[in-house]
């Protein structure tokens, strides 16, 4: 993993999805390999959380996440906002 930056995975709990959160995610893994590795969440080692929702309302606990750089995705517009900033970072 080396170069790559390592970005914990979580996904809210789903009981509103307005897009379908996994294609997403496997489109923003392709898009990005080589330069994001995802991990579990729970890795200390993370370098940053990506919290993956399926509605606005984000109702995802991000207080375990506090300190460390977070992006949180609620639509298919905002997954190709994070690819693109990914991408220029």
């Amino acid at each position: 993993m080396m170069g790559r930056l390592r970005i914990g995975l979580k996904y809210c709990g789903g009981c509103n999805p307005r897009y379908d959160r996994g294609q997403a995610v496997a489109s923003i893994k392709k898009r990005l390999e080589g330069r994001i590795a995802f991990v579990s969440y729970e890795n200390p080692n993370t370098q940053g959380i990506l919290v993956v929702t399926g509605c606005a309302t984000a109702c995802v606990d991000l207080t375990p996440f506090k300190g460390r750089p977070l992006w949180v995705v609620t639509s298919l517009k905002e997954v190709e906002q994070f690819v693109e900033t990914m991408r220029k970072g």
